[in-house]
C-alpha cells in the first residue's frame, strides 16, 4: 500500500508543481490579486489608462518612471516572474492600441475571457472552440476590421491562450 502511495505521489508531484506554477503565472490573475485592489479593475484598462509604451519600456504617465524598476523596488510585492508576466501583458494591451475595446467589447466579454471560453489552437491555427473555423479567416467579415486590426487582433488572442 505504502510503495502504491509513493508511485502515486512521484507521479503526480510533477504535474501537480507544473500546473501550479502555470497557474500562477496567469498575468490577469496576477494583477487582480495583487493590484486591483489599490488600481483598476483589469490590467488592460490599468494599461491603457495609466501606462505608455516608450522605446520598448513601460512607463508611468504621471511620472514618467519605468514601472519594471517600480515594481522591482517592491511596489505590488511581485515576484521576478509575476513581474515579468504582468509587464508582458501590459505590453501587449498598449501594442494592440485597444482594437478589441474599441469594436468588440460591445458585444463580447473582456478579451481574455472571450478568448479563453471560444477559442483554441488547433493545427497551428486561432480556430473557434465549437465551430471550428479559422479565427482570421472569420473575422475578415466580422467585426469592421482593418487589415492592420485583423493581424494585432489574431496576435492578441493567441497571445491569451499561451
Amino acid at each position: 500500500m505504502r510503495a502504491q502511495l509513493l508511485l502515486v505521489l512521484a507521479i503526480m508531484t510533477p504535474w501537480l508543481v507544473v500546473r501550479a506554477n502555470a497557474q500562477s503565472l496567469d498575468p490577469h490573475e496576477i494583477y487582480e490579486q495583487k493590484c486591483s485592489g489599490c488600481h483598476e479593475a483589469h490590467g488592460g484598462n490599468f494599461a491603457m489608462n495609466s501606462l505608455d509604451l516608450v522605446d520598448g519600456r513601460i512607463v508611468g504617465r504621471k511620472g514618467s518612471l519605468e514601472l519594471r524598476e517600480i515594481l522591482a523596488a517592491g511596489h505590488g510585492r511581485l515576484a521576478k516572474p509575476e513581474i515579468d508576466a504582468v509587464l508582458a501583458l501590459f505590453e501587449s494591451v498598449l501594442a494592440s492600441g485597444q482594437v478589441f475595446q474599441k469594436k468588440c467589447r460591445i458585444c463580447h466579454d473582456r478579451a481574455v475571457v472571450f478568448a479563453r471560453r471560444n477559442l483554441i489552437v488547433r493545427d497551428g491555427r486561432l480556430r473557434g472552440r465549437y465551430s471550428g473555423h479559422d479565427i482570421g479567416r472569420f473575422l475578415e467579415d466580422h467585426g469592421r476590421l482593418e487589415a492592420d486590426e485583423l493581424s494585432r487582433i489574431v496576435d492578441m488572442f493567441r497571445r491569451q491562450l499561451d
